[in-house]
């Protein structure tokens, strides 16, 4: 066990040393298998039997989609939507920024690409509104959390397929976090500007009714973009269709869309085309050797020595939450999302199984624990895409991300570990007990 963990230490250490992901897995993997001689035969046909999965499917579909959906300018649609309602109110851009990011999360699937997304179309309008450019960039930066909270959400596809759990059950178990999350940031956001005499309103709407034609033409634009989730959503919980399938149905209604606007145009689908193969293609190689790693775990029985050393430790289901909630924001700190969820889902199942755990609360305690990592140094998916995006380093906003994470994520990681009903009352209502 021990030469277990410190091949695994080995692993760590590439991934700190900035080596690609696959390398880091799959020569972890190979040097597992040589160390502990353990044959090939034993670990590698396992890439092919979970590689061959309908539910995997859904991932190259859904970013697919939310490529398409860029494309056709449907982003800025959705900020127009988010605008149009509370712009007008002190801090309403910045509501706007964090209402755009689940939005476009529930087409997408992915926390980077709605940082990416929204704040090429969000930062220029907070700048003009008074916003600084730091904070505007932390904002949407952290905001990034709930592009994977937010069904559909391609780690809790992740998680379904590694833990034989129901993927629609995940989706709905994040999004209870997900709804948590966007009424702590706009909180914070609100204290953060109504002291700022710099930071102004939407201008231009004088009355009641004024602002309801506003809203109402601003929903019309959008509805297009707006149709999408309940179309993909309402066709999984209705029973039309499985996730994969929704997927599909995503792709075939982005393509319709860019053709009803005229925005899509040969080249920018083919681009879409070409970042979807890349990043799946990057995804599978992370996966499979994922699984040869997963498969020596369990062969050496580490997941239950996890379980069985913390459980010696103390009896106290408290104590152990917090302890494992640690464990899984410092693996958040040194991981991208999709890779701590899939080498943190297998050695950590049996150990939450044990103390009384949905799997579906599992998931949703797993996803602010991983989303929230994207925040916080070394690795911080968010934070460089944001600081890409700014064209400004990440020392100069990682200040103004701290609130978010200490008064924002922090205290709903808290509350979903500790408060079963956060994350199960919305699957048990569409899905029944």
């Amino acid at each position: 066990m021990t030469t277990l963990l410190l091949l695994i230490g080995l692993t760590i250490l590439m991934l700190l040393a900035g080596f690609p992901l696959f390398v880091c897995f799959g020569v972890g993997g190979l040097v597992m298998m040589i160390v502990l001689e353990i044959n090939p035969g034993f670990a590698v046909p396992a890439i092919f039997t979970n590689l061959n999965s309908f539910v995997l499917m859904a991932i190259p579909f859904f970013i697919f989609a939310g490529g398409l959906m860029t494309a056709a300018g449907i982003s800025s649609r959705i900020v127009s939507f988010a605008n149009a309602i509370v712009g007008r109110f002190k801090g309403g851009l910045g509501i706007v920024t964090i209402v755009s990011s689940a939005l476009f999360g529930a087409i997408s699937g992915s926390s980077a690409s709605a940082v990416a997304t929204i704040g090429m179309t969000i930062l220029p309008q907070m700048e003009k509104y008074g916003y600084s450019r730091h904070y505007a960039t932390a904002l949407v930066a952290c905001s990034g959390l709930l592009g994977q909270l937010i069904p559909p959400s391609i780690p809790m596809i992740l998680f379904g397929m590694i833990t034989k759990t129901s993927v629609a059950g995940c989706f709905l178990a994040a999004a209870g976090p997900g709804i948590l999350i966007v009424a702590a940031y706009s909180v914070i956001n609100w204290f953060h500007c109504r002291r700022r005499a710099e930071i102004r309103v939407l201008e231009g709407l004088s009355g009641f009714l004024e602002h309801t034609k506003f809203i109402a033409a601003a929903t019309r634009h959008s509805a297009l973009a707006l149709v999408m989730p309940i179309i993909v959503l309402g066709g999984i919980y209705g029973g039309l269709f499985t996730p994969t399938e929704a997927g599909c149905v995503a792709v075939v209604y982005a393509i319709c869309v860019g053709a009803a606007t005229r925005k899509l145009t040969r080249s920018s689908f083919m681009q879409a085309a070409e970042e979807t193969a890349s990043i799946e293609g990057a995804i599978v190689f992370i996966i499979a050797f994922i699984i040869i790693m997963s498969r020596i775990f369990t062969y050496e029985r580490l997941p239950a020595a996890i379980a069985d050393s913390l459980l010696s430790l103390t009896n106290n289901k408290i104590i152990l939450l917090l302890l494992i909630n640690l464990f899984m924001i410092i693996m958040g700190m040194i991981m991208d999302d999709l890779s701590a969820m899939l080498l943190a889902a297998p050695l950590l199942f049996p150990l939450f199984m044990k103390l009384g755990v949905h799997p579906f609360q599992m998931a949703a305690i797993m996803a602010v624990n991983q989303g929230s990592g994207q925040m916080t140094p070394p690795v911080a998916t968010n934070l460089f895409t944001a600081a890409r995006v700014s064209g400004i380093p990440v020392s100069s906003f990682i200040k103004d991300c701290i609130p978010f994470l200490l008064f924002g994520s922090l205290p709903v990681l808290l509350l979903v570990t500790f408060i079963p009903e956060i994350s199960l009352w919305l699957p048990k209502l569409i899905m029944g007990d």
